[in-house]
């Protein structure tokens, strides 16, 4: 689902709050969320994707 202008400008000042690689999971993790909607199987590949993400980073 595309972002709206405002909603983008919504998670890029999000994402540029942040100060952490943590910080930044917490973050990803909601926009996957919400990037996902409904689907289930959207929110299967955005939550293995971040899993292996917040693995290599969130410890940074």
């Amino acid at each position: 689902m595309p972002l709206t202008p405002g909603q983008v400008a919504y998670w890029q000042k999000r994402l540029a709050a942040t100060t952490t690689n943590p910080d930044r999971a917490r973050v990803l993790w909601d926009l996957a969320r919400a990037l996902a909607g409904t689907d289930e199987e959207s929110w299967a590949d955005l939550v293995r994707l971040l899993s292996t993400w917040t693995q290599h980073h969130a410890a940074s």
